[in-house]
């Protein structure tokens, strides 16, 4: 009980402060160009008062059977699966399945791809630090014969 009383005697006006939630806000939208991608895929980047600098955080969307390119990064990105059922594959590895909640740390450097199941719809939020390192290399796209193979596993 002496916890109890204790805490009634704290300023709440004090714990409220440091305990006020930061939003973010969406700050750009639209369509990934056809260039990096195969199928319908949007994005939002998102900033915040509280995010760290020289970061971008983005939710990205796949339609069924929308891919991202073979791509390198530049730079550290963690993937949080958000919604659906996504694929993830690093060059000479076996695809691997996302469900929501996943989380997919992808070092630089590293010739990979992500994107949607042929019958669902996979969005993620993504943390890319040290974005002044650039943009990264996009390389040629995930062919028809390579993706619908992974479905017929």
């Amino acid at each position: 009980m002496k916890y109890i009383s204790d805490f009634s005697k704290v300023n709440l006006k004090k714990i409220t402060k440091f305990m006020s939630t930061n939003y973010s806000a969406v700050i750009e939208e639209g369509k990934v160009p056809s260039a990096y991608m195969t199928g319908d895929v949007s994005y939002k980047k998102q900033s915040s008062d509280i995010h760290p600098e020289n970061t971008v955080i983005k939710e990205v969307t796949f339609e069924p059977c929308a891919r991202s390119n073979w791509h390198i990064n530049a730079s550290l990105h963690m993937l949080i699966a958000k919604d659906g059922v996504g694929y993830y594959q690093e060059r000479g590895s076996a695809a691997r399945i996302l469900l929501k909640d996943e989380v997919v740390t992808i070092l630089p450097g590293v010739e990979h791809w992500y994107g949607a199941t042929p019958f669902d719809k996979f969005s993620y939020v993504a943390i890319i630090t040290e974005i002044d390192k650039g943009h990264g290399t996009w390389l040629e796209k995930v062919t028809d014969a390579e993706y619908f193979l992974l479905s017929s596993r």
